[in-house]
């Protein structure tokens, strides 16, 4: 099972982003993320199950040791709905008429 693993440093859209693309070629997937990033993975699969992407099939928290001292992860195994493909699709080209906009905004005449 392919596992998508949240930092940090990452955002609640990019999670979002990555997890759709990492949907279309493995089904299911893990979000993994540690303490410091579990709120934006909660985050970003909580916003997806809403948009009705994913659905989900585990949500666990995992602790190891690991010299000593205790790493915990928050773990979500999500699964895609049986409208995925047809709202990725739709997404994607709404996405890229915004961004034939954006450059022809950005182009001098």
């Amino acid at each position: 099972m392919k596992e998508l693993r949240v930092g940090r440093e990452d955002t609640t859209k990019r999670i979002m982003y990555l997890a759709k693309i990492f949907l279309q070629n493995n089904d299911p997937i893990k979000v993994v993320a540690g303490t410091n990033s579990a709120e934006v993975a909660a985050r970003s699969v909580e916003a997806l199950v809403r948009l009705n992407y994913i659905s989900y099939v585990d949500i666990r928290t995992e602790t190891a040791i690991v010299n000593d001292k205790r790493r915990t992860s928050f773990v979500v195994v999500i699964k895609k709905t049986s409208q995925f493909d047809k709202l990725y699709a739709e997404n994607e080209e709404n996405r890229k008429k915004k961004e034939i906009e954006r450059e022809s905004k950005q182009t001098p005449k």
